[in-house]
C-alpha cells in the first residue's frame, strides 16, 4: 500500500526526529552542506530559465528538483528539522539541547554548500571577473543583476528601510515559506512511490517560490552571492535584515504551523496501537527517508 496514514506519518516522524538529534556533527555537515549546495544550484536554474524565457513561474516550476532530490537521499536541510526535532522533543525522544545542536550545524552546514556555490557560480557568471555583472548582453550577465538586485532588494529596500516593521516582514515571510517546504517535505512521507513522493512535495516548494516568500538556505544563497558579484551590501546587513528575521520566521512557520498541528491532532496515545513489527518497519523507513541514520 503506497499511503501512509497520518498517525504513522506523525509516529514515524518522531522516530526520526529523534534520530536526527543523534547524528554525528560530521554527517550533519556533510549532509547540510549537499542541501545547501543542490538549492544554490536550483535558484541558479530558476533565475536562468525565468530570463531565458521570460516566465518567471516556469522558473519556480523547476526550481524544486533540489528539495526533491532532498527529500529522496535523505539529507540535512535546517527547515524541516525545525518541525521534526521539537514533535521529537514534545514526545520525549530528544531534548531541547540536542534540537538545537541539530538546528546550529545543519545551518551551518547549509551555509557552507550555499557559499561555496555561491563563489563557483560568481566566478563563471562573470568569467573569471572579466566581465562586469552591470554589462549587457548574454543570459550570464542577466542572471548576475538579477542576483544582485535581488540582494539590494532583499536586504534594504523591503526590510532595512522600513525598520521594525521590515524585521517583522522578513519574519512573517520566513514563517509563510517554511510553512509551505515543511509541507511539502511531509506529504512527500505519505507515499513510499518515488513518483509520488517527487510529485507531492513538488507542488508547495512551486508554491513557496513563486510567492517570493523568505528561506534561509536560499537566502544564504542569493545574499552570499551578492555581496561576492558587487551589490554592495555589507554581510552585517545581511544577517540582521535578512538571515536572523528569516531563520527566526522558519523555526516558527515549521515548529508551529507543520510540526506543533500534526503532533496536536495525529499524535498517538496509545502505545501498540498497531502490530510492532508494522510500526517498526514503517520508521526505519521514514527514518531513512528523512536522513536519520
Amino acid at each position: 500500500m503506497d499511503y501512509v496514514l497520518p498517525n504513522e506519518l506523525v509516529d514515524g516522524m518522531i522516530a526520526a526526529g529523534g534520530k536526527k538529534a543523534t547524528v554525528s556533527v560530521k554527517n550533519l555537515l556533510l549532509r547540510g552542506f549537499y542541501s545547501g549546495a543542490i538549492l544554490g544550484l536550483a535558484v541558479i536554474l530558476a533565475l536562468t530559465v525565468a530570463i531565458q524565457s521570460k516566465l518567471p513561474f516556469l522558473g519556480s516550476v523547476l526550481f524544486p528538483f533540489g528539495f526533491a532530490s532532498i527529500v529522496l537521499f535523505g539529507m540535512e536541510l535546517v527547515t524541516g528539522n525545525f518541525a521534526l526535532l521539537p514533535m521529537a522533543t514534545w514526545a520525549g525522544k530528544s531534548t531541547w539541547g540536542a534540537t538545537f545542536r541539530n538546528w546550529s550545524w545543519v545551518w551551518i552546514g547549509n551555509f557552507i554548500g550555499t557559499l561555496l556555490v555561491a563563489v563557483i557560480m560568481a566566478v563563471s557568471l562573470t568569467s573569471g571577473g572579466t566581465v562586469d555583472p552591470s554589462a549587457d548582453g548574454g543570459v550570464w550577465p542577466q542572471v548576475a543583476q538579477k542576483i544582485i538586485s535581488l540582494n539590494i532588494a532583499n536586504v534594504e529596500k523591503k526590510y532595512e528601510a522600513l525598520g521594525s516593521l521590515g524585521f517583522f516582514l522578513a519574519i512573517l515571510r520566513g514563517i509563510v515559506a517554511n510553512w509551505l517546504v515543511c509541507l511539502g517535505v511531509t506529504m512527500a512521507l505519505v507515499s513510499k512511490s518515488v513518483p509520488g513522493k517527487i510529485l507531492a512535495c513538488w507542488l508547495p516548494i512551486t508554491a513557496f517560490q513563486t510567492l517570493g516568500m523568505e528561506h534561509i538556505v536560499v537566502n544564504q544563497f542569493l545574499h552570499t552571492a551578492g555581496p561576492i558579484l558587487g551589490s554592495g551590501v555589507p554581510f552585517y546587513k545581511v544577517i540582521v535584515w535578512n538571515f536572523l528575521p528569516v531563520t527566526i520566521g522558519n523555526i516558527i512557520g515549521g515548529m508551529v504551523f507543520i510540526g506543533m498541528l500534526f503532533y496536536s491532532t495525529h499524535r498517538s496515545t496509545v502505545e501498540n496501537v498497531l502490530p510492532r513489527e508494522h510500526d517498526e518497519k514503517l520508521e526505519r523507513e521514514l527514518a531513512a527517508e528523512l536522513g536519520a541514520r
